[in-house]
């Protein structure tokens, strides 16, 4: 498909939907809200930001308890379409389908919004995000969730890729009928399990008594930054807001990195330092999820280190505790 006809296709779901894409503005891609097809940023450069904020907001309501009674929020999200997810951040997006699968105001925000995955091809991805090794199809499409894909070939036209039923209606219902359909075969690939995540799982599991956290909780400033940024990190803190005749329960996000995070009862904190921050960071990104999931908690994006105002570096980090393991 030529570009002009995805343009004006773009134009039509302007008219009917909000749409959230990579923009470019003061020489930054953000993730933003577009008002016209030629505000999209089709480079493919990774957005200083994630979609994270469309499925989980900061802050949102969840209901209001008037005396005795719970009454659930039931506003229905507006129709929104997530437009040009790149790779990691729909592996992103894949573990929050699985992490929030029984939620269901995450649920009644997925219902109305569609997820448009994009790429300038597999040879890009490789030069750009440095993450993948593998065959596209096979290996990448059929195990991230996706309304519809788009990857762009090397003589410029487009490729469209349907991952589910709605995203399928759309693009017939718009005049778009040359798609391959894609079906969701799992987390998990056929060959198996990336050994890169086996790995890096062993290595920070086997860390917890490493110097290196030593290292890092002496410049880390425990700001939370890393995790606002993060694609995966889904961590909220519900609360209550009295108002005149009842109590607004609310959730927003929260970080491990918050010295209040693991207060409990008494006010005794599981994670009293910086040190058990980061680790309890790390673990649960390479440890926990992988196992109770066998996917990644996290994809690689780099953008916790580009936000990072003291450089701490996630990836320099598991290369030196791999290298470590490697000499146990």
């Amino acid at each position: 498909m030529k570009k002009v006809e995805v343009n004006n296709f773009l134009s039509k779901l302007l008219t009917n939907y909000l749409i959230y894409a990579p923009k470019k503005k003061a020489g930054k891609i953000k993730v933003s809200q577009i008002l016209d097809k030629d505000e999209i940023d089709w480079s493919g450069d990774l957005p200083l930001n994630s979609f994270k904020v469309l499925f989980l907001p900061t802050t949102e309501e969840l209901g209001t308890f008037n005396k005795n009674t719970f009454v659930e929020n039931k506003n229905i999200p507006k129709q929104k379409i997530a437009w040009g997810l790149n790779i990691l951040d729909l592996q992103a997006f894949t573990l929050f389908e699985h992490v929030f699968e029984k939620d269901v105001y995450y649920q009644k925000r997925r219902k109305n919004t569609y997820v448009v995955g994009f790429s300038n091809g597999l040879a890009d991805d490789l030069r750009r995000y440095k993450a993948f090794h593998q065959t596209f199809k096979e290996d990448i499409l059929e195990h991230v969730c996706f309304d519809f894909f788009i990857e762009r070939q090397t003589n410029n036209n487009l490729l469209f890729f349907a991952g589910s039923d709605k995203g399928q209606d759309l693009l017939e219902n718009n005049g778009i009928d040359d798609f391959e359909n894609i079906e969701f075969a799992g987390l998990v690939p056929e060959k198996g399990i990336n050994p890169r995540l086996s790995a890096n799982r062993e290595a920070v599991a086997l860390s917890e008594k490493d110097s290196l956290w030593d290292e890092l909780a002496e410049i880390c400033l425990s700001c939370g930054k890393c995790s606002t940024v993060c694609p995966t990190c889904f961590c909220f803190d519900a609360f209550d807001e009295p108002g005149a005749d009842s109590i607004i329960k609310k959730r927003r996000w929260s970080s491990c990195f918050n010295s209040e995070f693991s207060e409990t009862a008494g006010g005794i904190k599981e994670l009293d330092s910086i040190k058990k921050r980061l680790y309890f960071w790390y673990y649960h990104k390479f440890v926990r999820i992988p196992d109770e999931l066998s996917y990644y908690g996290c994809v690689g994006c780099g953008r916790c280190t580009k936000v990072c105002p003291v450089g701490i570096n996630i990836q320099k980090n598991l290369q030196i505790l791999n290298n470590k393991n490697a000499k146990i």
